[in-house]
């Protein structure tokens, strides 16, 4: 079997319960993760700016959360010039809530919770699986 190679990830979540989740499933879904993590929106576009647009392979945002929610972090993630795959989380998955985050430059939507199929159609889109 070929060595799965390292994945760098962004997951922008308030909530520890769906951190501890996110973070089991990608370590036993790819062979490496370097995971960082962001409690909302605001430190979110922090760490894309000081770690440069190219460094993350993909982000996955909550909508809902303090200080700054998830459409507008993407949208100034976005506004950066950052190209990376942005796959928005939210268990409101009502089209409005869905097109909101398209329009706000997300590649992606995935109702949470979060699982492992999900997950991995999400990196075999985005070839990082």
């Amino acid at each position: 079997m070929a060595e799965r190679k390292a994945i760098r990830v962004l997951l922008v979540e308030d909530e520890e319960i769906h951190r501890v989740l996110a973070r089991a499933l990608l370590k036993a879904a790819v062979g490496g993760v370097v995971l960082d993590e962001a409690g909302n929106g605001a430190e979110a576009v922090r760490r894309v700016r000081e770690a440069g647009g190219g460094y993350y392979d993909l982000i996955l945002t909550d909508r809902q959360m303090p200080i700054m929610d998830g459409h507008e972090a993407t949208r100034q993630i976005r506004a950066l010039g950052v190209t990376t795959p942005i796959v928005g989380l939210s268990s409101d998955s009502l089209d409005a809530d869905v097109d909101a985050f398209i329009k706000a430059g997300a590649d992606q939507f995935t109702p949470k919770p979060l699982s492992k199929e999900k997950l991995n159609r999400i990196l075999a889109k985005f070839n990082l699986a």
